[in-house]
C-alpha cells in the first residue's frame, strides 16, 4: 500500500478511534437521569393511555367467567353476553352465581333493572334508581369481573387515573409474551404495585402485580404470622379495528416463596369471545319490554308498583 494510500485511510480510522473511546467513557460513568425527561415520557405515556381508551365506543359479544381456578368443588362458572355503549350496559344470563334461572341486568342512565325468569316459566322485574349505586363504576355488579372493561381498568379507574394517582414511574422496558412493554412502578412504598403496559397492544397492559401481607393462621407451621402474597393478573388481546379489547384474562392470587406444593390460593378466568367493537347497537338492546300486568319491586319502595305506577313515577323503563 503506499504512502497515499495511508493517508487517505487515517481520518476515518482515527474517527472510528474517538467514537470507541468515547463510548466506553460513557459506558464506565452513566449519565444521570434526566428529571423532567422522565416526567414528559410518563405523561406522554398517560396522555396515550387516554387517547387509545377513548376509541372504545361499544361492544357486543359473549362471555365465559370462572371462579375458582384452578378448578375445585368450589368452582363457578357463568356464561353470558354482554352488551354496551357509553351509557348503557346489558348482561344476559342463563344462570349466574346466586340463581338457578335466567336473567336479564340492564344498566341505565335512570337506574338498574334486573329481570329474572324462573323455572316456571315467571318473569320478575326490581329497578334499583340510579341514586342507590355509583354510576361511576358503570359496572354491573355482582357481575363485575364478567365485564370486560373492567380489566381495562384497575380499582375501578381509569388505567391512567390510576397510574397517576398511586404515584408510578416508568422504571426500564421488558418484553412479556414476545411483546415489548413499558415496566412501571409504585413510588415510596414498601411493596409497590407493578405492571407493564404495551405499545403494540394499544397502550394496554399485559401484565399487573400488587403484592401484600396477609394473616396466617397461627397453627399454620408452613408460613410466617404474616406471608407476603401477591395478586398477579394477565391479559391477552384481540385487535379490532383500531382499539385492542381484551380477549382472555386471568388472575390469581398467590403465596409468595411459601407453599410451593400449593402457591396458588384462588383465580379467576375470563374468556371473551365473537365480539364486535364499535357497530351499531339497535335502542332495543337497552329497552325493558314490562308487561301490564307485571309488579315492579322498586328499591327504596316497600310496595310492588304497576306498571302504570312506575312510568309515573320513574317515566319510560329505558332512557336513552
Amino acid at each position: 500500500m503506499s504512502f497515499l494510500n495511508l493517508k487517505s485511510y487515517h481520518f476515518p480510522i482515527v474517527c472510528i478511534m474517538f467514537f470507541v473511546g468515547l463510548t466506553t467513557a460513557f459506558a464506565q460513568e452513566p449519565l444521570l437521569p434526566d428529571t423532567a425527561a422522565d416526567e414528559l415520557d410518563l405523561k406522554t405515556l398517560l396522555a396515550a393511555i387516554k387517547q387509545h381508551n377513548a376509541l372504545l365506543k361499544s361492544g357486543e359479544g359473549e362471555v365465559v367467567y370462572t371462579l375458582g381456578v384452578p378448578v375445585d368443588t368450589d368452582t363457578h362458572i357463568v356464561t353470558g353476553a354482554i352488551a354496551f355503549n357509553k351509557e348503557n350496559t346489558r348482561f344476559h344470563t342463563e344462570k349466574d352465581f346466586f340463581h338457578t334461572q335466567e336473567k336479564t341486568t340492564l344498566l341505565i342512565p335512570a337506574g338498574m333493572w334486573e329481570i329474572t325468569r324462573n323455572r316456571k316459566g315467571e318473569f320478575g322485574y326490581h329497578f334499583t334508581p340510579e341514586r342507590y349505586f355509583s354510576r361511576e363504576l358503570k359496572l354491573i355488579r355482582p357481575f363485575h369481573d364478567v365485564d370486560p372493561r373492567r380489566w381495562i381498568t384497575l380499582r375501578d379507574k381509569d388505567l391512567a387515573t390510576y397510574l397517576e394517582s398511586k404515584n408510578f414511574q416508568i422504571v426500564g422496558s421488558e418484553g412479556f409474551n414476545d411483546v415489548l412493554c413499558y415496566v412501571l412502578e409504585e413510588k415510596d412504598v414498601d411493596m409497590p404495585e407493578k405492571i407493564w403496559i404495551a405499545p403494540d397492544r394499544g397502550f394496554r397492559y399485559l401484565k399487573h402485580e400488587s403484592r401484600s401481607l396477609t394473616p396466617v393462621d397461627a397453627l399454620d407451621s408452613d408460613v410466617p404470622m404474616e406471608a407476603p402474597t401477591v395478586i398477579r393478573t394477565t391479559i391477552s388481546y384481540q385487535q379490532h379495528g383500531d382499539v385492542w379489547f381484551p380477549k382472555a384474562v386471568f388472575s390469581e392470587r398467590a403465596w409468595v416463596d411459601f407453599k410451593p406444593e400449593d402457591p396458588i390460593i384462588s383465580g379467576q378466568k375470563l374468556e371473551i369471545k365473537n365480539f364486535k367493537i364499535n357497530h351499531d347497537l339497535p335502542p332495543e338492546t337497552f329497552t325493558v319490554d314490562i308487561p301490564d300486568d307485571a309488579l315492579i319491586k322498586v328499591q327504596g319502595v316497600k310496595q310492588e308498583l304497576s306498571k302504570q305506577e312506575f312510568l309515573k313515577q320513574y317515566g319510560q323503563p329505558a332512557d336513552n
